[in-house]
């Protein structure tokens, strides 16, 4: 019996650490290239259906980078949201990661994103860059 509940242990183990992996869907679908800043990093800006019934932003830096803060605008609503970020974390670069989701996106919006942060590292290259993405 011992051996049977072991088993079914590991099995219950190896299901559930399969099933947590990466969600690489968030691939951009259009993307805003950065635009100016100190630094030499672009991101690139993607999004997926949100898990609440809104839309997730995506951001897919083009080097590895750290992350301070991150302006969200869409200007033709007077809507701003600032995303703050740890300034530690690294983020690689060619990698998708998640923004932020939002209710009551269209199609053709446009949408603008100011990264603030460090390239490579918390001591690295200060940059500010903005994205400009309008909704497919």
């Amino acid at each position: 019996m011992k051996k049977v509940i072991g088993f079914l242990l590991l099995l219950t183990l190896i299901v559930t650490f399969s099933s947590c992996k990466k969600d690489d869907s968030s691939n951009p679908t259009s993307i805003g290239v950065g635009t100016g800043g100190t630094g030499s990093v672009t991101f690139s800006i993607g999004q997926r259906q949100g898990n609440q019934g809104g839309i997730m932003f995506t951001a897919k830096p083009s080097a590895a980078a750290t992350v301070t803060q991150i302006t969200v605008s869409l200007l033709a609503q007077n809507f701003n949201d600032v995303l703050q970020g740890d300034g530690q974390t690294v983020f690689q670069g060619g990698t998708v990661y998640d923004l932020d989701e939002y209710t009551g996106v269209t199609s053709g919006q446009q949408w603008t994103f100011k990264f603030e942060g460090k390239l490579g590292s918390a001591q690295g290259q200060p940059y500010d860059v903005t994205s400009n993405y309008t909704v497919p």
